[in-house]
């Protein structure tokens, strides 16, 4: 007997996510919640009796649905209008829609908002259908299922109007003559070929394993539609197709001659097929030969392996047991050591590999490749791939109910930077980094940023993930503001960040609003400028002088009263007292002398000097220190009056001749005797 085993085999994507996501809830408390299928999870009955001895009832209906149950929706998808009736149930919506399917509904529920008509390639009355035309009900178009080109014919509207999608597990080939049936009559850009690319190539693997050999077995269920469509592919390929659900099945193929030891045997399997039953198929042929003293030849000894745990893109757990420079070797529990590239341990700095070999720390791996050579087998192996899936289907859950994520920017690129979320990257455009400016995208490398998943897109076989951490930052400030205008009142104090400096002032944020601190009220200097007080980003202490909750806006005051110069003069300065100062500014009325920083005080030119003054410069100049009494104070209207020659009057030096004159004026009159 010659086996062999298709590589595209057992679950898919979307049925994988979906079972895991129930086998979850089983393992999980869920606070004593029932548990639901909204319509069997996977067209298996031996996964779906499994998950029904853990606790699950199975519903047909949204509104069959206990109230506050937890509820798992399949990977085809349901209608808006039963997701509306589990949340009106207050149910813990679990759902686990396929990507594949999801797209659909998008695309059907735009071009249905615009008008145009629904035909889907596809059957009639499948979940996934169902739930697909769901999407065009509110909007009145028209909606049709066809099953092949000569369907069209009985279109009660023109091709012209609608738009052709098909189902995910639709026949490719028979797609393909519908698409040529309407290419002159649909728009090519309202055709959407949306079969799941993982259930094409499925099909192609099918359609070329079943024309090489003799006898075909197909495993899955009657009722699963990708299934069936693999069964018409292989049957009109190869005429001994045998559609099984269990190794017992295949065992009586075999003792009734239905597959002879000399066949070349193909073996396929459906989105819905466990990999256990996969492996109970095969290994109940190879217990086959054994009592028939056939024996299996290399290539079925191939077919197990791949079938069995440790098989391409397979996730299993081993233990390090050693490494090199260039690997770490892991026994998965087979024949041959696996190994993993150290630089996905090196890249993880909270790893001990040291420890890890020592303490045969147990791994969860996926399995990237296997190859046989005359060495043995040859298994390649990775941590990172594991923690990647599992990151994809966070990341996918989170876009889905827009919760947060936190992410590690992990480089720069054209106007954005790449944050990493378990090795998946998602891409923030520099505009959603903040809510203002970003000059400088390399600041951000080596940061951890909460984002919203803003797109998850998988067309075209390629995954786009974007996030955006400004919506996060201005639903805060949104929640911020609105708490400070119920609250807000004068005289009420705020720590604030400078947002901006302007010539006129500086606006601070003050958690979610932003207030003008005029440059009056920056400081109690006159010739002061915003940026000779602030920084942009300094974090300050202001307080509300008015505010107008119509206009939105509120004027800030920042200087503090302790800090003003005539802040407690009389106490300090008391009248009488004597004082030093600088002569900074002559007038022709006098000579303003600081005492302090921003205090200056005036001497009137008649309190200068015992002699009478034309102007001040004639006994002061700029820079020149003097002393003084204080005179007066007026705090109010801040003013300091201040007396040199009461304490020691600065008289200029009078010329020669002028003081002859005034000697001679002073001198006592001569008298005569007669």
């Amino acid at each position: 007997m010659n086996v062999t085993v298709a590589k595209s085999s057992g679950f898919c994507f979307g049925v994988k996510n979906a079972v895991t996501a129930a086998q979850d809830a089983v393992a999980s408390s869920n606070d004593g919640k029932t548990l639901v299928m909204l319509g069997e999870i996977v067209h298996n009955k031996y996964v779906v009796d499994e998950l029904v001895k853990g606790g699950f009832i199975i519903c047909d209906k949204a509104e069959d649905c206990p109230d506050n149950s937890v509820v798992i929706v399949r990977a085809h998808g349901v209608t808006p209008d039963e997701i509306e009736i589990l949340k009106s149930k207050n149910c813990d919506i679990r759902d686990m829609t396929c990507p594949f399917v999801s797209k659909i509904h998008k695309i059907v529920k735009e071009n249905a908002q615009k008008g145009m008509n629904i035909i889907i390639a596809g059957t009639k009355g499948h979940p996934e259908v169902t739930g697909i035309l769901g999407e065009a009900e509110e909007y009145g178009v028209k909606c049709a299922v066809i099953k092949a080109p000569e369907d069209l014919d009985t279109l009660d509207f023109p091709l012209e109007s609608a738009i052709l999608i098909s189902q995910t597990t639709f026949s490719s080939d028979t797609f393909k003559k519908i698409c040529q049936f309407v290419k002159n009559k649909i728009e090519k850009y309202n055709v959407f070929d949306t079969i799941c690319i993982t259930t094409e190539s499925r099909q192609k693997e099918a359609a070329s394993l079943s024309e090489a050999s003799d006898s075909m077995i197909v495993i899955g269920s009657a009722h699963s539609s990708n299934t069936t469509k693999l069964l018409d592919i292989c049957k009109g390929r190869c005429a001994r197709t045998f559609l099984v659900n269990s190794g017992t099945e295949v065992r009586s193929l075999i003792q009734n001659g239905d597959i002879l030891p000399t066949d070349k045997i193909g073996i396929t399997a459906g989105a819905s097929t466990p990999e256990a039953i996969i492996l109970e198929v095969v290994q109940q042929m190879n217990e086959e030969e054994k009592i028939t003293n056939q024996g299996f030849d290399t290539e079925f000894a191939n077919a197990v392996d791949l079938i069995a745990q440790v098989r391409r893109g397979a996730v299993v757990k081993g233990t390090i047991t050693s490494a090199d420079d260039d690997y770490v070797y892991v026994d998965v529990h087979d024949k041959s050591e696996g190994r993993i590239s150290r630089k996905e341990f090196d890249s993880d700095p909270e790893f001990d590999l040291d420890k890890a070999i020592a303490d045969h720390v147990e791994v969860t791996v996926k399995v990237r490749s296997i190859k046989n050579s005359d060495q043995g087998k040859e298994i390649i192996l990775s941590k990172n791939d594991v923690e990647s899936e599992k990151g994809r289907a966070e990341i996918e859950e989170a876009y889905k109910n827009k919760t947060p994520i936190t992410v590690k920017i992990t480089r720069t690129v054209k106007d954005g930077v790449i944050g990493s979320y378990k090795g998946v990257d998602i891409y923030i455009h520099r505009t959603q980094i903040k809510t203002g400016e970003v000059k400088d995208l390399e600041s951000y490398v080596g940061q951890t940023l909460d984002i919203l998943v803003t797109k998850f897109d998988t067309e075209k076989g390629r995954l786009r993930i974007s996030g955006s951490h400004r919506i996060i930052v201005s639903e805060e400030r949104r929640k911020k503001s609105a708490e400070i205008w119920d609250n807000i009142e004068e005289g009420k104090h705020y720590t604030g960040v400078v947002r901006s400096l302007v010539d006129f002032g500086a606006f601070i944020d003050i958690g979610g609003v932003d207030g003008l601190v005029h440059v009056s009220e920056l400081s109690w200097s006159r010739n002061a400028k915003p940026a000779d007080v602030l920084k942009v980003g300094e974090e300050v202490d202001v307080y509300v002088k008015s505010f107008d909750k119509e206009t939105k806006k509120i004027s800030l005051g920042y200087k503090k009263l302790e800090d003003d110069p005539y802040y407690a003069i009389e106490e300090r300065m008391p009248v009488g007292c004597v004082v030093q100062g600088t002569v900074v500014r002559l007038t022709k009325f006098g000579a303003f002398v600081q005492l302090e920083p921003d205090l200056d005080a005036l001497c009137h030119v008649s309190q200068i000097s015992s002699r009478r003054l034309e102007k001040p410069e004639d006994a002061l100049s700029v820079g020149q220190v003097v002393q003084a009494k204080v005179i007066k104070i007026e705090p109010e209207e801040r003013r300091i009056s201040i007396s040199i020659k009461e304490v020691a009057p600065i008289d200029p030096e009078i010329p020669e001749e002028e003081a002859a004159e005034e000697a001679s004026e002073e001198a006592p009159a001569e008298t005569t005797e007669e």
